[in-house]
């Protein structure tokens, strides 16, 4: 096992995963909100730590309103927290780096960074200053590709043992 599959306890570290878009105000702390559900229904949670952050992400922002309301809506337990920056310590300290467009995937650095165009075939919109059927449709599209994101875990997860 590499080092960075087990703790200095013996224990094996989970797995760290974040999602990436511009200001990590909308699509990309839905992005974890929602895979932290998914993993929920899985039920491997414990094996993950599922977070976001932006590349123009200011420190000041918080999740949307829109956003906000679309998860309550599509019933998902989130936070209505403060925007996180990407920093280069991120990328080197995750296992995988999801972004929402191959620009992004491709500012975040590394092996370890795929972008949605690669897993779905499309980029995720940005719904920020749209209404709240905007925010739904791009629920799904990040949804959509969440089987895929997982299959990419446990084959890096495979690779390592």
């Amino acid at each position: 096992m590499s080092e960075k599959s087990v703790a200095h306890d013996g224990a094996k570290e989970k797995f760290k995963l974040i999602f990436v878009c511009a200001g990590n105000t909308c699509r990309s702390p839905m992005a974890e909100f929602m895979f932290k559900e998914y993993l929920k229904e899985k039920k491997r949670s414990s094996e993950f730590n599922v977070s976001s952050a932006g590349l123009y992400a200011a420190c000041n922002d918080y999740l949307t309103e829109s956003a906000d309301q679309a998860l309550s809506v599509l019933g998902v337990k989130h936070t209505k927290r403060k925007a996180k920056p990407f920093t280069v310590r991120m990328s080197l300290e995750s296992d995988l780096i999801v972004a929402v467009n191959e620009e992004y995937a491709r500012a975040c650095g590394g092996k370890n960074a795929v972008s949605y165009e690669r897993l779905i075939g499309s980029p995720v919109f940005d719904p920020y200053c749209y209404p709240l059927p905007a925010y739904l449709k791009c629920a799904d599209i990040l949804k959509s590709g969440f089987d895929k994101i997982l299959e990419m875990c446990d084959e890096i997860i495979a690779e390592r043992s």
